[in-house]
């Protein structure tokens, strides 16, 4: 111990022979726990010998033996590195690590040697401490094949102007903030949560993506939620986050957003889409068909719209570009009145029930269709509608019409109850699934059961990302919503920040809903240009669309929400 303490003092005390930035700790908690000079003193020391202890650490990892009496004696191999505890002898898997003694939150890493802080659920870089693991790792002077120390630690010109001008991320950093309701504003309030919560937008906006110093419109919606982005993920703030940039930028834009008056959340949510669209120098109306810009990748899908003459079995199909999906609500409680399978009032809508109610094919009326085959002639016929999934978006909005239109000018809020799951298979409401489905019953093979194996590997799996609520009247009215930040929820009423369970979350009466994709998978066989094995939009591609021979897309228009003739939400009031 004493020659151990003798080579620490020695490390410690020597001139640092390499640039390593100048702090104070690598963490909070390391800062407190080296106040007690002894308690560092010993904590270096168990530091140094752990890495000279690396083989060993190794060793463990590669030979251990197994904790199953019925395979005695036998070892199994560790794929995942082990930590070493600081504070004791101890030695274990990541898991075991996390249930650890609370009093000793310090481990190394036995695969880079690195320091390992549980209560920041990361490695620290703390200068002392990485100049030992350094030194530590240099070849000693008995081997020939010695190496320089720039070999192990180099500094390039980048690097001098990064390292003094760069701070180090806080713990603090990213906690879930509320958003200040800056006067009736708590419908964008809303959006913004739930764009910060959506990984692909977080990942964008953080990333220097959009570069804001070479931005040329002063007007950009962009540079607002990158400032936006970067204040409420990037700091040690903990109280509400102020988009005054969003707010002023989103109202020079639209100027029917102007002022401090109700608005509808989904109504922002595709202004908003609009404008990012546009920042990105997407002016023209055709190249929507085609865009390249983030915006059209995270929530950008296609309905396939088939529409078939009764008279004379001709089909016409058409594409269409949405960013989300409405969903009617009226329509699935009538056919269940219909059908006979009503229990009162209180009994609840399933999303799905919704979501068959959109893919099923309906009759349109006698003038809506006109027939251009050589049979028809172009004369009016009666003829049916089928709305699939043509492509799926890797982010999935669903909006729920909780309006009712009366004889009256005002619309009525419909407040039914509606139950949706965590996670939502959208693969049976797609084209393919269609196309599949119809081959099966062709050929006679029955379709997989819903909880079966085969459909649990489906390649349309969401996650519930937002759900967005309006409590109150719909001409006045408030928006909150519940985010989920890994397994945890929480819910945001403005500034307010509570914890959620799914419990609360499930019983919530959704406005808007927010999914992500599972997995995008990568791209193989003959697919519609840009679409991953998935369904889902990867990157449209126009050389691949014109050799596949698809069909352009009608109506390029980007706040279209879905082929099916609909009334605009008027406007749900929220204060």
């Amino acid at each position: 111990m004493d020659k151990a303490g003798n080579i620490i003092k020695a490390i410690v005390a020597a001139p640092t022979t390499q640039p390593i930035r100048d702090v104070e700790s690598g963490c909070s908690h390391l800062d407190t726990f080296m106040e007690d000079s002894a308690r560092a003193e010993k904590l270096r020391i168990s530091f140094y010998e752990g890495q000279a202890r690396l083989s060993s650490l190794v060793g463990a990892q590669t030979a251990r033996e197994t904790q199953d009496p019925k395979r005695s004696g036998l070892t199994q191999t560790i794929l995942r590195p082990t930590y070493h505890c600081l504070q004791c002898n101890s030695i274990g898997s990541q898991e075991e690590r996390d249930s650890h003694h609370s009093g000793h939150p310090f481990s190394i890493e036995s695969r880079s040697g690195c320091l390992f802080c549980r209560e920041c659920d990361d490695f620290v870089y703390d200068p002392k401490f990485e100049e030992i693991r350094i030194k530590q790792s240099l070849p000693s002077t008995a081997n020939s094949r010695k190496r320089k120390l720039s070999a192990v630690y180099h500094q390039g010109d980048e690097d001098k102007f990064v390292l003094p001008n760069s701070n180090s991320l806080s713990c603090l950093a990213g906690a879930p903030r509320g958003i200040f309701n800056l006067g009736q504003t708590c419908y964008m309030g809303v959006i913004l949560q739930a764009l910060i919560h959506n990984p692909l937008m977080r990942n964008f906006f953080l990333s220097s993506r959009h570069e804001t110093t070479d931005c040329p419109n002063p007007d950009c919606v962009a540079c607002a939620l990158v400032a936006s982005f970067a204040d409420v993920l990037a700091t040690e703030k903990i109280d509400g986050h102020g988009p005054l940039e969003l707010l002023y930028k989103s109202w020079q834009n639209n100027p029917f957003l102007a002022g401090y008056h109700q608005q509808d959340a989904h109504d922002f949510f595709q202004s908003l889409l609009n404008q990012l669209h546009t920042s990105c120098g997407c002016v023209d109306a055709d190249s929507d068909k085609n865009c390249d810009c983030l915006y059209h990748r995270t929530f950008f899908g296609k309905l396939l719209s088939t529409v078939t003459c009764l008279q004379c079995r001709n089909e016409t199909v058409t594409q269409d570009p949405i960013v989300d999906l409405s969903l009617d609500l009226q329509k699935p409680m009538k056919r269940r009145k219909l059908d006979g399978k009503a229990t009162g009032a209180e009994a609840p809508l399933e999303l799905s029930t919704c979501l068959t109610n959109f893919t099923t094919p309906e009759k349109l009326g006698v003038d809506a269709y006109t027939c251009k085959s050589k049979q028809c002639n172009n004369t009016p016929q009666r003829a049916k509608k089928h709305l699939t999934i043509k492509q799926l978006p890797p982010a999935l909005c669903i909006q729920l019409k909780r309006y009712e239109q009366t004889k009256s000018a005002n619309p009525q809020k419909l407040d039914v109850k509606l139950n949706f799951p965590l996670q939502l298979d959208m693969y049976p409401y797609t084209s393919r699934a269609y196309r599949n489905k119809k081959k099966a019953a062709e050929k006679e093979i029955p379709s997989p059961a819903p909880n079966s194996p085969l459909a649990s590997r489906s390649p349309g799996w969401y996650d519930l990302s937002t759900v967005v609520v309006h409590i109150g009247k719909l001409e006045a009215g408030h928006y909150i919503c519940y985010c989920r930040r890994d397994d945890q929820w929480f819910k945001f009423d403005d500034s307010k920040v509570t914890l959620a369970s799914e419990k609360q979350v499930l019983n919530a009466e959704p406005y808007l809903l927010f999914y992500i994709i599972r997995s995008l998978g990568t791209t193989t066989g003959r697919r519609a240009a840009g679409e991953n094995k998935n369904g889902v939009m990867a990157r449209p591609n126009p050389e691949l669309q014109k050799a596949n021979g698809e069909p352009e897309v009608e109506n390029g228009g980007l706040a279209k929400t879905n082929g099916k003739e609909q009334k605009v939400n008027s406007g749900k009031a929220a204060s």
